[in-house]
């Protein structure tokens, strides 16, 4: 229900304190949603593969089928590390495979920019859990992202510390250091 914008300078700034008792500022847990996301398409008819993306072969002609290449970790016959090298035809591909997109090289999509992120998962003493209950914290400066923002978001019983960078990835590291250090009064 808050979110709490922290300048370089420590200085906060409330957001959301117009919001009404029926919004609120939303979040989404990844493991939670991509689960349910891949169970509710299970349950409309969708077969779910663990597997590896490897290649695709594109249709020769309008009525041809896309052929992808994929690792199947699931097939007791092979390495459960490497998988069984399999084969399927779809019709449809939808690239829904993150930022260093496998489908996305493999269709040439071109060159494209993306950021990095760092995230830990922390807990924290009650007392300090109890100020995240509904807060979520935004920190910006040099010290925690060049060009981004750090973050601290409250999860069902500890917080996520992270922060994330488009131009320099190589000090994602030391930027996940610098929101460590600027939220340790609240976290430790």
């Amino acid at each position: 229900r808050k979110m709490t914008m922290i300048s370089p300078t420590n200085k906060e700034v409330q957001i959301g304190q117009t919001l009404k008792n029926d919004e609120f500022i939303g979040m989404v847990r990844r493991e939670v949603m991509d689960s349910f996301l891949r169970n509710r398409a299970a349950e409309n008819g969708a077969h779910l593969i663990n597997g590896l993306f490897m290649s695709m072969t594109l249709p020769q002609t309008k009525d041809a089928p896309y052929v992808l290449t994929y690792n199947d970790f699931e097939d007791g016959d092979g390495n459960a590390r490497k998988g069984v090298k399999k084969t399927l035809e779809v019709d449809v591909v939808i690239g829904g495979d993150g930022a260093n997109s496998r489908v996305a090289k493999e269709i040439e999509a071109g060159d494209y920019e993306y950021a990095i992120a760092f995230q830990e998962r922390m807990r924290i003493p009650e007392n300090k859990m109890e100020y995240y209950k509904e807060r979520a914290e935004m920190y910006v400066g040099e010290d925690v992202s060049p060009d981004f923002y750090a973050w601290v978001f409250p999860k069902c019983d500890h917080v996520a510390v992270g922060t994330g960078t488009v131009v320099d990835k190589k000090g994602i590291q030391k930027y996940q250091q610098g929101i460590r250090d600027r939220a340790r009064n609240r976290i430790d």
